[in-house]
C-alpha cells in the first residue's frame, strides 16, 4: 500500500507526464491490490487508497477527452476506479465516519504531497 502511494506521490510531482503503458501498469498494481487486499485495509490506508484513486479517475477522465487511441481505454480506468472509490467512500462511512470527517482526512493526505 504504502509501495503505491509513494509511487502516486512521485508521478503528482513529475514536471511531465507517464505514458499510456506506465499509467496502464500503475493502474493494473492498485486494482490487483484492492481485488487482494481492500477489505484487511485499515481507515488511514483506505483515506490513502482514496487519494491514489481519485488522482487516477481525474487524470484518466483528462487524459480520456484527447484525441488518442487510449482515450477509450483511460475512459474505462476512470469509471472503474470511481467504481472503487465509492466503495471505499462507502466502507468509511460505515465505518462511522461522516463526508465532513473524509474531506478533511483527504486534505491532509493532499498537504503531504
Amino acid at each position: 500500500m504504502q509501495e503505491l502511494f509513494e509511487k502516486m506521490k512521485e508521478y503528482l510531482n513529475m514536471d511531465t507526464e507517464i505514458s499510456f503503458n506506465e499509467f496502464d501498469g500503475y493502474y493494473k498494481k492498485v486494482v490487483a491490490f484492492l481485488n487482494d487486499e481492500w477489505t484487511e485495509l485499515n481507515q488511514d490506508d483506505t483515506m490513502h487508497m482514496l487519494f491514489i484513486l481519485d488522482n487516477l479517475k481525474s487524470n484518466g477522465e483528462d487524459r480520456a477527452k484527447r484525441k488518442e487511441k487510449e482515450a477509450k481505454k483511460y475512459a474505462k480506468m476512470a469509471q472503474r476506479t470511481e467504481i472503487w472509490a465509492n466503495a471505499l467512500i462507502k466502507r468509511l462511512r460505515d465505518e462511522g465516519l461522516n463526508d465532513e470527517e473524509i474531506g478533511k482526512r483527504y486534505e491532509a493526505i493532499y498537504e503531504t504531497v
